[in-house]
């Protein structure tokens, strides 16, 4: 199942950047690469990323620049610290640069696996509260007293439809939209189904059609 999760890993070492890559894919994340700022730059992710897995010892600019730089272009991205270095000033360095987890070389799959589902539920808690902030109810709930209508009455649907709706609109599945929105799957179902209702349609793509004819999407 699609985790709906991006991480980004910066490590010079391509076998075992391939190897983290290979298992974070086989786990069903989203997976971007790259063995240096040089080439992170070039795919321009930070900003679409969740999470950053970061070596230290890099080619150019190190991974303590590049986690202070990450962290001010995307203050929600988390980062595990994944490098040789292992002192204890070193560990203080890395989560005064804004590391979430500091694991020391060499790291098992399963840890690293661990150390990633810890962080999954602030991962998600942060982007859905991105996604409530990011859209936008203001200019389109329709009050008692608007003038567009169906064929019978006027579409009023609440701040919560409309952020259901969005997220159908996106095409994510129940159970993501329950997730971003911190609500049931259950819930996220009664509130499709008022949706429909109200927009007068039988299924999720007419409810995105007729949505978008009213401007409410």
């Amino acid at each position: 199942m699609d985790t709906n999760i991006t991480i980004t890993i910066i490590e010079d070492n391509q076998s075992l950047r391939k190897l983290i890559a290979y298992t974070l894919r086989s786990h069903d994340y989203h997976v971007v690469e790259a063995d240096s700022a040089e080439s992170l730059d070039q795919v321009n992710i930070l900003n679409q990323s969740h999470l950053l897995i970061l070596d230290l010892n890099l080619p150019g600019e190190d991974g303590l620049s590049i986690a202070l730089r990450a962290k001010s272009a995307n203050p929600d991205l988390f980062i595990i610290m994944l490098t040789a270095r292992h002192t204890e000033l070193d560990r203080i360095n890395g989560y005064n640069q804004g590391a979430d987890i500091y694991l020391s070389k060499p790291v098992s799959q399963n840890e690293l696996l661990a150390a990633i589902k810890s962080l999954e539920r602030r991962i998600r808690v942060t982007w859905a509260t991105k996604v409530n902030n990011n859209i936008d109810t203001s200019n389109i709930l329709f009050e008692a007293n608007t003038n567009v209508n169906t064929n019978s009455e006027a579409v009023k649907l609440t701040p919560m439809q409309l952020k259901v709706l969005a997220l159908i609109a996106r095409g994510h599945s129940n159970k993501l939209i329950a997730k971003y929105l911190d609500i049931s799957e259950q819930t996220v179902k009664i509130h499709s189904s008022q949706i429909f209702k109200r927009l007068e349609v039988d299924n999720r793509t007419q409810a995105v059609l007729k949505a978008q004819s009213y401007s409410l999407i």
